[in-house]
């Protein structure tokens, strides 16, 4: 079982699926791109990948998940849902609720819907914390994504919902680290923000990534983002991947692909991810590629 957990599809019907932005949003969504269900069909068949979850692509739809759920539906048992909503609407638990009655939602994905270094109100509200113990009610996933602006606030926000919610499974997107948090590079080091990554052997996993040690419903998701970064700086995401196992177990990692925001074809995603965990062992490999992601979602 090979199972992506980070697909973004992008319909071209802006007509029946319009783009939007988060609450917040003072800019438009980001460039718009093209990527089907379809086409993520066809290239899962030529590379042997069996399930995905379809992820809403929140800078593009904002919390209008139509298109993601639409796609699922055209192709039962192929593909999971993961929602975006508004950790702070106040109707954001029954919109979940409702969700998994109706689509049989699979996952959660909550964003912030504007960059602030210091705001976690969008993670930790009451209101947030309110979606959260829906999010456990349906035993739903929920992933979190947290950019390198906000990373540190962020990370010590999940820290304290991690040590609250001991049984809702959480998973930090593109592993929680401060390198992995956006691929346009060029853009944040104009904005003066650091991705320089830790060398090797720690990466600096150990220090970013430490207090979730013990948390064992904490899962760290490993996308082609990571694997860019590490790349670009010269070093080998086998490493990478083989001490974040060292930290936490490889039963607790799964991965993404990305695509339909990393722009890789996708037989060179999961080429990389084959070649990532490389040094996991037999188990360890099937648990990173498939097993995992089976076991949480499926």
């Amino acid at each position: 079982m090979i199972f992506d957990t980070h697909a973004h599809v992008l319909s071209a019907d802006t007509g029946r699926y319009p783009h939007s932005m988060l609450r917040g949003g003072t800019r438009p969504p980001v460039p718009p791109m093209v990527f089907p269900v379809e086409r993520l069909v066809e290239a899962m068949d030529a590379t042997g990948v069996d399930r995905a979850c379809l992820v809403q692509r929140a800078t593009l739809y904002g919390y209008d998940n139509s298109y993601a759920l639409d796609s699922v539906a055209a192709f039962p048992g192929r593909f999971c849902s993961v929602a975006v909503l508004d950790a702070q609407d106040p109707e954001a638990p029954a919109t979940l609720g409702r969700l998994v009655r109706e689509h049989g939602l699979a996952g959660l994905r909550i964003v912030a819907p504007k960059l602030d270094e210091h705001d976690t109100d969008w993670l930790a509200s009451d209101q947030a914390l309110e979606l959260g113990s829906a999010a456990a009610d349906h035993a739903l996933p929920v992933a979190v994504i947290l950019y390198r602006l906000n990373n540190d606030a962020g990370r010590a926000a999940m820290l304290r919902i991690a040590r609250r919610f001991t049984g809702l499974p959480i998973i930090l997107d593109h592993c929680g680290v401060p390198h992995a948090s956006t691929p346009e590079t060029k853009w944040a080091q104009s904005q003066g923000l650091d991705y320089t990554i830790a060398p090797p052997p720690g990466f600096g996993i150990a220090e970013a990534l430490g207090d979730f040690a013990g948390l064992t419903h904490v899962h760290f998701k490993v996308t082609d983002i990571n694997f860019e970064r590490l790349e670009d700086a010269g070093y080998d995401p086998a490493g990478f991947v083989a001490r974040l196992a060292d930290l936490v177990g490889a039963e607790r990692l799964v991965w993404g692909s990305d695509i339909g925001q990393s722009t890789a074809p996708y037989g060179e995603m999961f080429a990389r991810a084959r070649h990532a965990a490389a040094d996991l062992g037999e188990a360890g490999r099937a648990a990173f590629l498939g097993g995992n992601a089976e076991r949480i979602y499926g």
